[in-house]
């Protein structure tokens, strides 16, 4: 079956204004001591273009990685510097933020075959080059049709990602004497995407990725479904559609549609720079005191609950922080509520569907 390969999580592609004043941030978020910059330059990049033009490229990165129980996760900031990228598109259009997720290392023949297929299916690439290592960046056209962000996928004969840096940078003064603002507890990945309509969003996924299964969840105030949901500090009665793209344990997607009442999806996010990435769902604290007390912390340190409540007949409860002035995006955390045990199979999807 043709379809984007998604067997890892290489790197989590995150625009930023300054990659140096954006690595402190989030050294003190989670941790994160030690980068790798590289300076991509017209002068150490081969085979650049940009919407299938030739142009010259020019953008500094700085990789650090999280470590969590299910291994190490890695970040990759993104300085435009100069020439014609996506990267300066997405900053210029919708600010900082998580312009692509890097889902698979494959070799040449695999992308010649890979990109004969996406042309049949509209999707053409975005941006590519090769770097001075050798490693071919292909940025795949997806922004329009799986919500706001961008498919990487890295060309490699030998499997590896990426070589030696430029320089290292080490943060490590820059982590609170407490730890990470943001520890990374019982690692809980996925990535909440915002979307006008879920059904066309849903259709061009389930064609890209090869995904025919899905669950559709309506959620809104009341029981079994939202319990106490909270928007800006205060009660409120709000709805939103969604379902789930899973694919490895580093890697999956819930992809939201705001209907009714005004969320943080919606009135924060949407309404402001379109569709995209919302949030990362990073944790799972069992500790309820854990739990509140890294909610107390962060927004002692500037980035408060936006958003939270129970769900699903007491399965989990969840709070958003609002970590996007420092990160690009907002962070979810969850604690399993009296029925987590139950599993999430307990809570009944508003309609299924098989798609394709």
């Amino acid at each position: 079956m043709n379809k984007i390969p998604t067997e890892q999580l290489v790197h989590i592609g995150v625009v930023v204004k300054n990659a140096e004043q954006s690595a402190k941030k989030f050294a003190r978020m989670y941790g994160i001591a030690e980068w790798a910059v590289k300076e991509h330059t017209a002068d150490n990049l081969t085979d650049a273009s940009t919407h299938g033009s030739t142009t010259p490229q020019h953008y500094l990165t700085a990789t650090g990685q999280a470590q969590t129980d299910m291994g190490p996760v890695t970040f990759r900031l993104i300085e435009p510097r100069g020439g014609w990228t996506t990267y300066q598109e997405f900053l210029l259009t919708k600010g900082e933020g998580i312009h692509n997720i890097c889902t698979s290392v494959i070799d040449a023949a695999e992308m010649d075959k890979l990109q004969t297929w996406l042309e049949t299916e509209g999707v053409g690439i975005a941006q590519q080059a090769t770097l001075a290592d050798g490693v071919r960046e292909v940025t795949l056209d997806t922004k329009d049709v799986l919500g706001g962000f961008y498919i990487q996928l890295m060309v490699s004969a030998d499997g590896q990602s990426s070589s030696a840096a430029d320089e290292t940078w080490q943060l490590g003064n820059e982590i609170l004497e407490s730890g990470p603002q943001l520890p990374l507890g019982t690692f809980q990945m996925h990535f909440g995407v915002v979307v006008n309509e879920l059904m066309p969003r849903v259709a061009d996924w389930s064609r890209l990725f090869g995904l025919a299964d899905w669950n559709f969840m309506n959620w809104h105030d009341g029981p079994g479904s939202l319990e106490n949901p909270e928007y800006m500090g205060k009660p409120v009665d709000h709805a939103y559609f969604t379902t789930m793209a899973e694919f490895n344990p580093l890697l999956a997607f819930e992809i939201i549609q705001p209907t009714f009442g005004p969320s943080h999806y919606k009135e924060n996010y949407r309404n402001i720079v379109g569709e995209g990435i919302h949030h990362m769902n990073a944790s799972l604290f069992p500790d309820e005191e854990t739990w509140k007390g890294i909610a107390a912390k962060n927004a002692k340190l500037g980035a408060p609950v936006v958003m939270g409540g129970g769900i699903g007949g007491g399965f989990a409860n969840f709070y958003y922080l609002d970590t996007a002035a420092d990160l690009g995006y907002v962070t979810e955390i969850i604690h399993p509520g009296p029925n987590w045990d139950k599993g999430p199979g307990g809570i009944q999807p508003a309609m299924s569907a098989t798609m394709g």
